[in-house]
């Protein structure tokens, strides 16, 4: 769910070294200092102190080097342009003031560093809600509206109930929920341990086995929670391992330790069947600022469920269901639609850059009850979710399942 790390591929990107000075002076670590020299080229210069680090850190206890590495990665993983602005945003929500101007000369790596030396608890957050823009694929599900407080004041009784339900399984020994408040909604950061393993390793001289222990990684559930002004339209998605029982169990836990509720999944939050007729649209105003849309593939089933068709278009016009419905004729599908279901969609639409070199478009997967790989972070897919709103294919729970 995290960028890929390599510990030297992440040192070689770094251009200001005394970051990692002060990083291992905050942990009371010596043996490593830094001070800049012009004359050498960069690329010399971070072979140089790459292979410094590396000597560091193998003589450092084995559980301080895993620690280490955690930490590189944590930074490695904010070390993009959607990092830098997560870290800006959560310093503006915490009203922290940091020094712009000396932050946009720093590369991603040395500004992602600079925040987990300077400001770890504004690194921790950002960090968190970081995981949320790399997942997709969120089931939706209706549950009681209660207040972003109540609900970060269950994290006990969240990560009591993740235990319960995991030691059937023997995981779960330890488990812990953190959590990240907006205004309008709340990230939860469950952790729980896996099973035991053991680390073993071959003295390379002597052939022998080392034992070092047993230990337990841990694997993370993720939450998302959003109040609404309806009693029960309160929204709750997760991303997690597993299949759809296993989201679907998750998500009980969470009913039934934070709300004390059953879960109650029967209602479709998606409905793809307004694309069964060939004259929908996506409801846009200015505001908006959409360019254009298209339907790119549909996902059909036959009324009994048993068989499966796959279509797939190109579309140089961006002709919003144009494309797809030729296929159908061509196909003598287009009169049979009626009787269709619709398992998925994909839809790619295009809004008007809001700022220099964005993107502005977003291609995203609609499944036909609760799951959307549209995120609730970015700003487009944020804007793509306010347009399905409006065309009523989020139906907001209003629908039982079909």
């Amino acid at each position: 769910m995290a960028r890929e790390y390599s510990e030297k591929a992440f040192i070689l990107e770094i251009d200001d070294y005394s970051l990692v000075e002060e990083y291992f002076k905050n942990r009371n670590i010596g043996g490593f200092s830094y001070t800049k020299d012009d004359k050498k080229k960069k690329r010399q210069v971070a072979e140089e102190m790459a292979a410094k680090i590396e000597v560091v850190l193998r003589k450092q206890p084995e559980q301080a080097q895993q620690e280490i590495e955690r930490d590189f990665a944590y930074i490695n993983n904010l070390a993009n342009e959607k990092g830098s602005q997560n870290l800006i945003t959560e310093a503006n929500d915490r009203k922290v003031q940091v020094p712009l101007n000396t932050l946009t000369e720093l590369n991603n790596y040395d500004r992602s560093f600079w925040f987990f030396n300077k400001h770890p608890n504004i690194f921790e957050g950002a960090n968190a809600v970081q995981q949320f823009y790399d997942l997709s694929g969120w089931k939706r599900v209706p549950v009681p509206t209660k207040t972003i407080d109540f609900i970060a004041g269950k994290k006990e009784a969240l990560a009591s109930g993740l235990k319960k339900y995991y030691e059937q399984e023997a995981r779960g020994k330890h488990s812990f929920v953190d959590c990240y408040s907006k205004k309008d909604r709340i990230y939860i950061v469950a952790g729980v341990s896996d099973y035991a393993t053991s680390d073993i390793r071959v003295d390379e001289k002597t052939g022998k086995i080392d034992k070092k222990g047993t230990r337990r990684p841990f694997f993370e559930i993720y939450y998302l929670y959003r109040p609404s002004d309806d009693e029960d339209g309160g929204e709750l998605e997760i991303k997690s391992k597993g299949g759809w029982q296993k989201q679907r169990d998750l998500l009980g836990v969470f009913a039934k330790s934070v709300f004390g509720v059953e879960l109650d999944d029967s209602k479709q939050t998606y409905d793809l069947g307004l694309l069964k007729d060939k004259n929908f649209t996506l409801a846009s105003d200015a505001e908006d600022q959409m360019e254009w849309w298209w339907l790119k593939s549909l996902e059909l089933l036959t009324p009994d469920r048993k068989s499966r068709i796959k279509l797939t278009v190109s579309d140089d016009n961006h002709a919003k269901t144009t494309a797809m419905w030729d296929l159908l004729r061509q196909l003598n599908l287009d009169n049979k639609m009626q009787n269709m279901i619709i398992n998925n969609a994909d839809i790619q639409i295009k809004f008007k850059p809001s700022r220099k070199y964005q993107k502005g478009s977003v291609s995203f997967n609609i499944n036909w009850k609760d799951k959307c790989t549209l995120n609730s972070i970015d700003e487009i897919h944020l804007k793509a979710k306010t347009l399905l709103k409006k065309s009523k294919l989020d139906c907001g729970f209003t629908q039982k399942t079909s």
